[in-house]
């Protein structure tokens, strides 16, 4: 086994306070270990002698031996410092020394570039300048860290590593602090995404804008930050992102109860939608031997609906960012969300209540459809119920001959019948009497209550089928523009920003068949 080998450099132990107040340190010249040499023989193991009589300690010892950066003193800067003691201890070499004030600018430059130059986080450079690391120590322990963080990126490069930028950073975090203002909880601070700029002011955020696109607002008027903010920086987007995250979050929020027994569909234009209703494939019929197959049909209907274009506009101006007028971007377009999402809704159960007329040119709610159920027979009860899923059952195809077994989903009411309709279909309630017993079949039931009915009547209620098994209501957005969205542009009219909110949707009864109608007493 060949001896341990080190290099033969200075190794320094932690410093105290007083040390570094004084800019000396104690090291270890010589730790008796062996180095390989070599000559003409070859390789060889050379270990100096650590006995006191076979070193000559006079010029260590003198206090006034210099300290050199490398095995060269051809310039002052070779010269760091000077060995004020010199001594040996247990076989080792020791010294104490002290750095000049030119050689601790040296290593706190050298500290500093190393850390740049291996990207290393500023508050461990700072750490080890406090600590008076040597620059070799340092260099070594940044590398290490910097072969660390290779290995980490080498490992996570498998799978897709979205980076961030520093301006998508800044941006971001903008927008959640302004978010997180705007309310706490449903916008929480996460990962420290936004704490950097949490409690400023529209105005302090606005001048770091300007401040990062390169323009100097030390002495600037506030109107004049403002008035720069909305026309030479990235501040208008960030609060365009806000008002949009804010629009969204009320308007999937708000309860649009129609969702369920509807189906959804894109449009690519406005023009006219045609919802094409195929029916059922034709009878198998019996084939004779060495007869031949028969061709058969499908019929079809169709219903035609189309896209309408609703929107506002809202203007953000330099008198919001001086006023530090949060609302204005966020309460306002929440508005316009509450106000999309009641416009859907309106739109929907308007068809419910107006009861349309369809392709076929009868009312969507009639006899000729066998959905809709009139008299005492059609209050909400369980007989009522009863007759009303069985006429669904019943419903027959667009040939006249199929019958199609539909069996309804969701008890839809007015929230005048809500109490009655959850008790009855309610798990956990047990009737006094078992002719009062509701089978499981309707308790299967999902319950929805919508108050739009209640203007048109307070008896009324419905059975919705599900849109996986038939047709029912057929809602529509514009493709790649799903609900509302906001667009925005350098005001001309106002001076700042308009931000526009707009929705494009439409909405038609498709299926009679999976709808079915119940007058009430």
């Amino acid at each position: 086994m060949s001896p341990t080998r080190e290099r033969l450099e200075a190794q320094f132990e932690a410093l105290a306070p007083a040390d570094r107040d004084e800019r000396t340190a104690t090291l270890t010249w010589y730790t008796g270990a062996s180095v390989r040499r070599y000559d003409a023989r070859g390789p060889y193991e050379m270990r100096f002698s650590m006995e006191p009589g076979a070193i000559r300690m006079g010029r260590l010892a003198s206090g006034a031996a210099p300290l050199l950066n490398g095995h060269r003193d051809f310039t002052v800067d070779d010269v760091i410092g000077v060995i004020t003691r010199a001594w040996l201890e247990n076989g080792q070499g020791k010294a104490t020394v002290r750095f000049s004030k030119r050689a601790e600018r040296t290593r706190i430059r050298e500290i500093e570039k190393v850390g740049r130059t291996l990207n290393v986080d500023a508050r461990l450079v700072a750490q080890h300048v406090e600590a008076g690391t040597s620059i070799e120590e340092f260099r070594k322990l940044a590398l290490d860290k910097r072969a660390e963080e290779d290995e980490r990126n080498l490992i996570r490069s498998a799978a897709a590593v979205v980076t961030r930028d520093q301006t998508d950073t800044r941006r971001a975090g903008i927008m959640a602090a302004l978010l997180h203002r705007y309310d706490p909880a449903v916008f929480p601070l996460k990962d420290d995404l936004g704490r950097d700029w949490a409690g400023q002011t529209l105005l302090d955020l606005a001048k770091e804008c300007l401040e990062t696109a390169g323009t100097r607002t030390k002495r600037l008027p506030r109107h004049e930050i403002a008035k720069l903010a909305l026309s030479t920086s990235d501040f208008p987007s960030i609060l365009a992102d806000v008002a949009n995250k804010t629009l969204r979050q009320a308007y999937e929020a708000y309860p649009r109860t129609f969702l369920p027994f509807s189906r959804r569909r894109s449009a690519v234009d406005f023009k006219n939608i045609n919802a094409v209703q195929l029916g059922e494939a034709p009878s198998l019929m019996k084939v004779n031997e060495k007869g031949e197959f028969t061709h058969g049909s499908i019929a079809e209907s169709k219903e035609t609906y189309k896209l309408a274009t609703y929107g506002r506009i809202v203007s953000i101006t330099r008198q919001t960012i001086i006023n530090d007028d949060l609302s204005a971007f966020t309460r306002i377009p929440a508005g316009f969300g509450v106000a999309a999402a009641t416009l859907e809704s309106d739109t929907v159960w308007g068809i419910i209540t107006s009861n349309p007329a369809m392709g076929d040119g009868v009312a969507l709610f009639h006899a000729n459809h066998a959905n809709l159920n009139t008299g005492t027979g059609s209050a909400l009860a369980l007989t009522g119920l009863g007759a009303g899923m069985a006429a669904m059952a019943k419903q027959k195809g667009l040939d006249g001959i199929t019958v199609l077994n539909v069996q309804p989903r969701y008890l839809v009411v007015p929230v005048a019948l809500q109490l009655a309709a959850f008790q009855m279909i309610a798990p956990n309630l047990a009737p006094a009497k078992s002719a009062d017993l509701v089978p499981d079949y309707i308790r299967a039931l999902t319950p929805i209550a919508e108050p739009r009915l209640d203007a048109a009547s307070t008896t009324a209620w419905y059975l919705f089928a599900s849109p996986d098994q038939i047709d029912t209501i057929e809602y529509a957005y514009l493709e790649g523009q799903d609900g509302v969205y906001i667009e925005t542009r350098q005001g001309f009219d106002v001076d700042g920003v308009e931000i526009k909110a707009r929705l494009d949707f439409g909405a038609k009864a498709i299926d009679w068949r999976g709808l079915q109608k119940n007058v009430g007493s």
